[in-house]
């Protein structure tokens, strides 16, 4: 999973970054720097099954960050931007957005940057529009007509100052537009920053701003971005009292990396044995052979069936034997569909 920090000058999001990412990045108005980490996704599923099978080894999934350039916060004054390119390859956006400073303005913020993610948008289509009409006048090739078309209608839209997930594609035309890589396509986490001062008042902050939420689309929580930071520089014990002190439920990485996951409709599912134990990121919904691919091209070619206990099951009975043995070892075919925390063993031939 990749995630893509954006938001306007001085709003945070290198703060955000070096605390989900255990980087001591320079913060600041550094506006033009990119930095880029790779993170392991905590996961207690994995800690638990690795202290019961003991493996030689410990694989838990990855979450690359990207804290990126761009954008002025000044809306459709912007004018012609230059958008990192890499933030049209992440998966989702992570939009932080300044409600620390004297001069906060959130909601101003939130529609800015959005109003700039659809203008980027806008040019880019416009760009591609052109330079397909005059394909197709010149080489009198048809072929591109339908593409050009939904263009057209992806402009329509964006023109009415509303992001392009809002629309529905078929699946032929969502392969198509998919090479655009549109930033009003990706889910939005929106981050609101507060200041330490304004913990206490967490809670009535996000039922405050949820209207920004839409289910599958957008997505908010609202954390202390400097407080965050400072917190991965302490060991653990110091971290467990400082958050206690706070009032902190926890790191708040742990928050919006669950929560991008949501946004993107994935989970993950576990195997184990004595050389490693691992976590799969998928998307819901996949079958069992698909998601035996996400392993080896070859365990989904020669796919027999799928060995599955629940998690729960797994970490109560302890043993292969006493799993089998209380009937909680389901054999499941191609057809299967995994659920989040299933801990699987695939059996294949070829």
């Amino acid at each position: 999973m990749k995630l893509g920090i954006i938001g306007k000058p001085q709003c945070g999001k290198t703060t955000i970054f070096n605390a989900a990412s255990h980087q001591q990045e320079t913060v600041g108005d550094f506006s033009q720097s990119s930095h880029r980490a790779v993170i392991k996704v905590p996961d207690s599923r994995v800690d638990r099954i690795a202290e019961l099978i003991k493996p030689d080894k410990v694989t838990y999934a990855e979450v690359e960050f990207l804290d990126a350039p761009g954008f002025t916060g000044k809306g459709k004054e912007a004018g012609a931007m230059e958008i990192n390119p890499e933030i049209r390859m992440m998966d989702a956006l992570i939009l932080v957005i300044d409600y620390f400073s004297d001069r906060a303005d959130p909601e101003r913020y939130i529609r800015n940057l959005i109003d700039e993610m659809i203008l980027s948008d806008q040019v880019l289509i416009e760009s591609n529009l052109e330079k397909k009409s005059r394909k197709i006048k010149l080489t009198g090739d048809k072929a591109g007509t339908h593409e050009l078309d939904l263009l057209q209608k992806c402009l329509t839209h964006l023109e009415e100052e509303k992001p392009l997930i809002d629309m529905e594609f078929s699946d032929d035309d969502d392969k198509l537009l998919r090479g655009y890589m549109f930033l009003t396509r990706k889910p939005l986490l929106i981050v609101l920053n507060i200041s330490e001062d304004k913990l206490p008042e967490v809670d009535k902050i996000q039922r405050d701003f949820n209207r920004f939420v839409q289910p599958k689309k957008q997505e908010l929580m609202v954390m202390c971005g400097k407080i965050q930071m400072e917190l991965v520089s302490l060991d653990e014990d110091e971290r467990q009292a400082f958050l206690k002190e706070l009032g902190i439920s926890g790191m708040a990485v742990d928050r919006f990396i669950q929560k991008s996951y949501g946004l993107l409709g994935l989970i993950s599912f576990l195997t184990t044995g004595p050389p490693e134990t691992r976590a799969w990121t998928i998307k819901k919904g996949i079958t069992a052979q698909k998601a035996a691919g996400v392993i080896h091209s070859d365990i989904e070619r020669g796919f027999i069936r799928a060995e599955v206990v629940k998690f729960d099951d797994f970490i109560q009975l302890k043993t292969p034997s006493a799993i089998k043995a209380a009937g909680k070892m389901r054999l499941e075919g191609k057809e299967y569909i995994i659920e989040d925390g299933d801990v699987i063993l695939f059996r294949f031939n070829v």
